[in-house]
C-alpha cells in the first residue's frame, strides 16, 4: 500500500487548541482510502529542525507522496532564518525525500494583525522564495497564500491566534490537495521499485 506522507508544522500537524490532532490526516486518510497517510508534521518546527530528522520519520518510511509545508515559523524573526536559508534547507529536504513525489505548499495566510511578528513582507518573502524552488526543482506547487488571500475574508480559515488552521481551513488545504496528490500517485506507481532501479 501505498504511504502519503505529511511533513510540516503546526498547520499539517493539527494544531489546535494547545494540542496536536488528526484533523488533516483524517481528510486525506478518506480522500485516499486505498493508502496510508502517515502524519510527520511536528508544532513549532521550522526547516532546519526538520532536516535533522527527515531521513528517520520520512525517507525510511518509502513514502510515494510527501507533502512538504514549513515556513509558518521560519518566518519568524526570532533566531531569523533568511529567504536564502529557508530555501536552502528546501533544496536539501529535497534531496533527502527523493525519489518520493513532492508536493510543496507555500507558507500560509497569517493575520499578521493578531501575529505582528509575521509580517506580511515576511510572509510574501517566504511565498516568492517557495515559489522560485518549485519552478526549479518543477515540483506540484500550492500557492496557499495566494490562494486563502483570493478569498472574501481569508481569516475565515483561522483560529483565534490567527495563524492555526480551524476545520474550514483544512477543508480548504484539503481541496487544493487532493488533486495533486491523486496526480502523483498516478505518475508514482511504487515508490520502493523507483529506489530499486539502476542509476
Amino acid at each position: 500500500m501505498q504511504k502519503i506522507i505529511l511533513y510540516g508544522d503546526d498547520i499539517l500537524a493539527g494544531f489546535e487548541h494547545g494540542k496536536v490532532t488528526a484533523q488533516m490526516t483524517q481528510r486525506l486518510q478518506k480522500a485516499f482510502p486505498q493508502t496510508t497517510v502517515i502524519n510527520r508534521a511536528l508544532p513549532g518546527h521550522r526547516t532546519t529542525d526538520a532536516l535533522t530528522h527527515v531521513q528517520r520519520d520520512v525517507s525510511a518510511l518509502d513514502p510515494a507522496v510527501v507533502v512538504l509545508f514549513f515556513g509558518t515559523n521560519d518566518i519568524l524573526p526570532v533566531n531569523e532564518i533568511k529567504p536564502g536559508i529557508f530555501t536552502n534547507n528546501l533544496a536539501h529536504l529535497f534531496a533527502a525525500l527523493s525519489p518520493a513525489q513532492i508536493i510543496l505548499v507555500s507558507p500560509p495566510y497569517i493575520d499578521y494583525h493578531k501575529q505582528p511578528a509575521r509580517s506580511w513582507p515576511r510572509q510574501l518573502q517566504f511565498e516568492l522564495a517557495s515559489e522560485h524552488m518549485a519552478r526549479k526543482y518543477q515540483l506540484p506547487y500550492i500557492n496557499l497564500l495566494k490562494a486563502m488571500q483570493a478569498q472574501q475574508h481569508p481569516q475565515q480559515y483561522l483560529q483565534e491566534d490567527g495563524l492555526t488552521f480551524n476545520a474550514r481551513g483544512y477543508d480548504f488545504l484539503t481541496h487544493l490537495l487532493v488533486p495533486l496528490i491523486n496526480n502523483c500517485l498516478q505518475r508514482t506507481p511504487s515508490a520502493s521499485v523507483l529506489k530499486k532501479a539502476p542509476n
